[in-house]
């Protein structure tokens, strides 16, 4: 039988082929085969009425995250709330870097967006302009709930973001039921951990990765690739270097574009402050 695995708990991986959901272990030799049969992925199983399955085969996958480990995701839906608990840029392009570093397409999700309407457009301009599908979305109002649906349609989707950013809300108005929401704290304007294990809820097409939280963000790349992860500058790569890292380098044209407003200000920013992390752990 071929499935897909959906849930992992206490050694357990939940398999979902067809309509059913079949109860699995993963047999020892994958052990010596040194592969993890992780939540996401597309596998092979052997299942009898009343026993217990197993996992045969993990066939090939086509990405993974890590912390926590998934697999198959064909877009990471990166959940930014307008506030309580209030967006940080920086987390925000690491995120969304992390995602691109791993071949995985992004889209940006605006949430909470009527409690601050100048701050949301703010955000949406950024990252529209950024390239990236951006979507302006209030619990209240359907309509913007429904535009995310029909674009998440057909794809297995990790939600990523900071806790109390809306992730369990939103899944919830997309797949018509009830998942736990997390309240931010009044004391520290933060929200807590609502999902204590990785699964994939699913409904209406559309495959959804409930995480305990993306909340690695410590960026496995070399400096010098870090360019390759902003988007925006492949629009501008008539640099008067070929290898130009868009820093210090004379008649750079992504320096140029930011100049002129056709690059956001604030990625920049972050794109140099990012680089010279990598810059400085490669040193050392």
């Amino acid at each position: 039988m071929i499935g897909k695995i959906i849930k992992l708990t206490g050694g357990f991986y939940y398999i979902k082929s067809g309509d059913k959901i079949f109860e699995t272990r993963a047999r020892g030799n994958f052990r010596h085969l040194k592969v993890e049969p992780i939540v996401g992925d597309d596998v092979e199983f052997k299942y009898e009425e009343k026993t217990l399955g197993y996992i045969e085969k993990v066939y090939p996958r086509k990405n993974i995250l890590t912390r926590p480990k998934v697999s198959n995701v064909d877009l990471a839906l990166t959940v930014i709330p307008v506030m309580d608990p209030k967006y940080n840029f920086m987390i925000i392009d690491k995120t969304i870097v992390q995602a691109e570093h791993q071949g995985i397409d992004v889209a940006i999700a605006i949430n909470k967006c009527d409690l601050n309407k100048e701050d949301a457009d703010n955000l949406e301009k950024i990252y529209k302009n950024s390239g990236f599908k951006t979507f302006l979305i209030s619990k209240d109002d359907e309509k913007s709930v429904n535009l995310l649906k029909k674009y998440l349609k057909g794809k297995t989707v990790a939600f990523c973001g900071v806790s109390g950013a809306g992730k369990s809300t939103i899944t919830s108005l997309i797949l018509n039921r009830d998942v736990e929401v997390g309240k931010v704290s009044e004391k520290t304007k933060r929200g807590r951990h609502t999902t204590r294990h990785t699964e994939i809820l699913y409904g209406d097409d559309i495959y959804i990765f409930d995480t305990p939280g993306f909340s690695s963000l410590k960026l496995d790349i070399d400096n010098e690739e870090l360019k390759n992860y902003f988007r925006e500058f492949k629009d501008y790569s008539n640099c008067k270097f070929n290898d130009c890292n868009h820093i210090k380098e004379p008649k750079c044209a992504v320096k140029y574009a930011v100049e002129k407003g056709q690059i956001e200000k604030s990625r920049y920013e972050n794109y140099k402050y990012i680089y010279n992390e990598l810059k400085e752990r490669g040193e050392y």
